[in-house]
C-alpha cells in the first residue's frame, strides 16, 4: 500500500517470488497481504522510477533459508537480509557444499540481463540486494551476521592478473564473457572459479566459452585460465543470436603478456580476425546461432591467417558418461577412435562434420582414454576423464 508496483495482467503487480520448480515467477496481487520473508529474494518493478521503503524490526541476527533442488536448474531466489553489504565471497566459502557452482547471479538493469560473481573478486552485495544460487541438494543457505561489512563493492578495483573482456553487440543491448588468468586454475572447469551464465531465464541473445578441456558443455560467463601456455589454449566461444543480426565482437585486454594478440576464428569462412583497439569482428547472420562450434578465441604472438589451425583448433570432451562430444569440425566425413590407457581400442565411428557432433560411447569403466580423430585436413590426439 505504500508503493506504487507496476501492474499486470489481471490484479497481478510488480512483486514476485521465484519458482525454483519451473523456473517462473509467482506476482503477488493488488489484495496480497503477509510478511517479507528474511533472507528470501523478490523481484520488483515500480510504475516509475523511485525508492522502495521496508518497514520492520531490523536484522541482527543470522538467517537460513531453505534452499530447493526441484524443477530442472535448482536456481534459489536469495537476498541480504542485513543493513549492510555482505562479502560474495564470504556467502560462497560458508555453503559450498550445498551449491552445483560456487556463483551467484545478480540482475544487472543496465544490461538488461543476469551476470554472475565468483570467488575471483570479493564482490559485496549491497543491502537488500537480491541474488541466484544453484542448489545441487536440499538444505539450507545461511547468510550470517558476521558477514556484514560495510564496504561497497569492489569490482572496479585495480588488478595485476590478466583478463580479456569479450563483448558483443547488436547495437541495442550488449552482452560479455570474461577471461581471467589465474596461478592454480585449470583448462577444465575449476568451481568458484569459472562461472555458468545465468539459465533461469531465456538468454536470447548472449556472447559465453566453453572450458578448454573437460568443461562438460557448460556455458561460461566467467572462465579462469593458468597464466600459461597462451598459445597453446584455443578457447571454444558460443553465441545466441537469430538470423539477419548485425553483430560487433570485441575485445579489451588487461596485463597480457607483451606481444600477445588476441584473435576471432570464424569456422564458416576460415577467417581470423585481430581483436584490438583498432579492429573488431562485424557480420550479418545468416542463420540462427544457439551454442559453440562457429567461434575461437585465440592467444598468441603469431600472426594468424587461414593456413592456421586447421586440425588442432578442436574442442574433444564427454558431456555426460554416455556421450562424446566434439566441436569444431564444420564439414566433410571424420573418423574417430577411442583407446583405453592400455592402447586396446574401445570405439570407432565416422560422421559428417556440422559444427557440433555428439558420439554415443559404450559402456566403458572409469579411467583414462585417449581419442584419435582423422579428418581430411590431418589428425589430432586428446586425452579424456570418464568418471
Amino acid at each position: 500500500s505504500n508503493h506504487d508496483f507496476a501492474t499486470g495482467s489481471e490484479s497481478n503487480i510488480g512483486l514476485a517470488t521465484y519458482t525454483t520448480s519451473d523456473n517462473t515467477w509467482a506476482y503477488l496481487t493488488s489484495s496480497s497481504t503477509g510478511t517479507i520473508s528474511s533472507g528470501t529474494g523478490y523481484a520488483v518493478k515500480l510504475a516509475s522510477a523511485g525508492d522502495i521503503s521496508f518497514l520492520g524490526t531490523m536484522k541482527v541476527d543470522d538467517a537460513s533459508v531453505d534452499l530447493t533442488t526441484s524443477g530442472s536448474n535448482g536456481f534459489n531466489l536469495l537476498g541480504n537480509p542485513y543493513l549492510a553489504s555482505v562479502s560474495v565471497g564470504e556467502l560462497l566459502g560458508a555453503n559450498n557444499s550445498g551449491l552445483a557452482e560456487q556463483t551467484v547471479w545478480l540482475w544487472d538493469q543496465a544490461s538488461d540481463t543476469y551476470v554472475q560473481k565468483n570467488l575471483i573478486e570479493d564482490f559485496e552485495i549491497a543491502p537488500s540486494q537480491g541474488f541466484f544460487v544453484k542448489a545441487s541438494s536440499s538444505g539450507t543457505f545461511d547468510i550470517t551476521e558476521s558477514m556484514q561489512s560495510h564496504s561497497s563493492d569492489t569490482f572496479q578495483r585495480p588488478s595485476t592478473r590478466p583478463e580479456i573482456e569479450l563483448t558483443m553487440t547488436d547495437g541495442t543491448d550488449t552482452r560479455r564473457a570474461d577471461i581471467f588468468y589465474i596461478e592454480g586454475t585449470t583448462t577444465g572447469f575449476d568451481n568458484g572459479y569459472d562461472s555458468s551464465i545465468f539459465e533461469g531465464a531465456a538468454n536470447e541473445f548472449a556472447i559465453y566459452t566453453h572450458a578448454v578441456a573437460n568443461g562438460n558443455g557448460r556455458n561460461l560467463g566467467i572462465q579462469s585460465l593458468p597464466p600459461d601456455n597462451y598459445e597453446n589454449m584455443i578457447i571454444p566461444v558460443g553465441i545466441n543470436a537469430v538470423s539477419e543480426t548485425d553483430i560487433i565482437i570485441d575485445a579489451s585486454t588487461v596485463n597480457l603478456p607483451i606481444g600477445m594478440n588476441v584473435y576471432l576464428e570464424d569456422k564458416d569462412d576460415n577467417s581470423f580476425t585481430l581483436l584490438d583497439s583498432d579492429s573488431n569482428f562485424t557480420t550479418t547472420l545468416a542463420s540462427d546461432l544457439d551454442g559453440i562450434g562457429r567461434f575461437y578465441l585465440h592467444t598468441t604472438t603469431s600472426t594468424l591467417g587461414a593456413e592456421n589451425f586447421e586440425i588442432d583448433n578442436l574442442s574433444i570432451y564427454t558431456s555426460s558418461r554416455e556421450n562424446l562430444r566434439i566441436v569444431g569440425v564444420r564439414n566433410g566425413t571424420a573418423r574417430v577412435q577411442l583407446y583405453n590407457i592400455l592402447g586396446k581400442e574401445v570405439l570407432r565411428s565416422t560422421f559428417e562434420g556440422t559444427g557440433v557432433n555428439d558420439i554415443q560411447l559404450p559402456s566403458l569403466g572409469e579411467g583414462i582414454y585417449i581419442v584419435h580423430l582423422s579428418i581430411a585436413n590431418g589428425t589430432t590426439n586428446k586425452k579424456i576423464i570418464i568418471e
